[in-house]
């Protein structure tokens, strides 16, 4: 096998399908799209200000179960294929939902909660298995570039898919939800589409084969977090990193209402949001790779600072979209580098999965107490006080990343 040549064979139908899935995620956006579905109808502060850390959160909780249950599956590409299909019901049902059965007030807010606590949970159970595909299917010292590129092509067809959300929201034939609805369909349609790419893929090389894994999976964790002191540092790091979560429902809402702008900003914001990862995805994975993943993983968090600056003294709509044009950038850096951090925290012939779900779940009670406390931040004290208790903990975090952390080639 030409390992170089299959690799960029994999980068190219990578490239399609997660493009395809980066298009789907436009009209189903947890930091732009559906706190602003949710808000339209009449879903409290506390509640909008959770989607995007408990979408974290419920991602996390079965990962350490699907690392287990699959660990060092020689059928990595089977099982990639299959969870990612295994969504689809799930988004056409919530794109049914309110197309068809237009649920609005507190019981579509309940309606799609219940599906979306479901789809959640199933991200999270495919999550460590779609990183250990990745793993197969790549050249390691390539890495940077193909998760750079695909991105970058996620990102770009998510710009398409701001733009169509846009406008089937300003489409005066469709009433809300129903307008909502068909953005839910369109996106299922996509993902089904794109799954189909991913069949085309060539393994590589299958996760590495352990003779016989005496000691369970806990214990195996229990190894990783007490023995590995970076990697414990990293996920400090993480933790307070996580803080971006908290004013992420809240930017689309309190800009939307600050400037006046009409229902369909959802689309556009989400359209500025994926224009800035499509720059950052291919540039932070280029800059990963050469000079290593310290530095891009250091523009995930000057990305998430730079948009709470700006969302915090925005006086004019263009600032706005600015302020999701630099969460995009966060976003973009850690997309092309938070995967192939863990797969050098972990080794070539490691456990992937197991360290993926290991950084996961240690992260998830730091983000149950931020999203716990910031709809009540914003219903005491205003979204000001949020983005500046935000803006601390992650240049906080920054701080913590740049002075104790090293990169795992290099940590002794």
């Amino acid at each position: 096998m030409n390992l170089q040549k299959t690799h960029t064979h994999n980068t190219i139908f990578n490239a399609m399908g997660e493009g395809l899935w980066g298009f789907a995620m436009a009209f189903h956006n947890m930091n732009s799209v559906i706190p602003m579905f949710l808000a339209q109808m009449g879903a409290s502060a506390f509640i909008i200000g959770i989607i995007p850390g408990v979408f974290i959160l419920l991602v996390a909780l079965p990962q350490l179960i699907s690392a287990a249950l699959f660990h060092q599956s020689p059928h990595i590409k089977k099982l990639n294929i299959g969870l990612h299909f295994a969504l689809t019901p799930i988004a056409l049902m919530i794109g049914l939902a309110f197309y068809k059965y237009e649920f609005i007030g507190q019981t579509g807010v309940m309606v799609y909660l219940v599906l979306w606590l479901i789809w959640s949970l199933g991200v999270g159970f495919l999550v460590p298995v779609w990183a250990d595909f990745l793993a197969s299917v790549t050249v390691a010292g390539r890495r940077g570039r193909f998760f750079g590129i695909t991105f970058t092509v996620n990102a770009i067809l998510g710009i398409v898919g701001g733009y169509v959300l846009k406008e089937v929201l300003a489409l005066e034939s469709l009433s809300f939800p129903r307008n909502f609805g068909l953005a839910f369909l369109i996106m299922t349609a996509a993902i089904l589409i794109g799954n189909s790419f991913f069949i085309f893929m060539k393994v590589i090389h299958l996760p590495a084969a352990v003779v016989k894994q005496v000691e369970p999976w806990w214990q195996r964790l229990k190894v990783i977090y007490i023995g590995d002191k970076n990697f414990r540092n990293y996920i400090i790091s993480r933790a307070l990193a996580a803080a971006t979560m908290m004013p992420l429902a809240f930017y689309g809402v309190d800009l939307q209402n600050r400037f006046g702008l009409p229902l369909s900003a959802a689309g556009t914001f989400t359209f500025f949001l994926v224009v800035g990862q499509a720059i950052f995805n291919i540039l932070f994975g280029y800059l990963g790779d050469i000079y290593g993943r310290k530095l891009a993983i250091s523009g995930f968090f000057v990305g998430h600072l730079l948009a709470g600056i700006t969302a915090l003294l925005a006086s004019e709509p263009w600032m706005a979209y600015l302020a999701f044009i630099f969460v995009g950038m966060g976003f973009g850096a850690g997309q092309s580098s938070f995967m192939v951090y863990i797969y050098e925290f972990a080794g070539e012939l490691g456990d992937k999965k197991l360290y993926y779900a290991a950084l996961d779940t240690a992260v998830a009670p730091v983000i149950i107490v931020y999203i716990s406390i910031a709809g009540i931040i914003v219903d005491t004290f205003g979204v000001t006080t949020l983005y500046l208790l935000s803006l601390t903990l992650v240049l906080a975090g920054l701080a913590f990343f740049l002075l104790k952390v090293k990169s795992p080639q290099t940590d002794q």
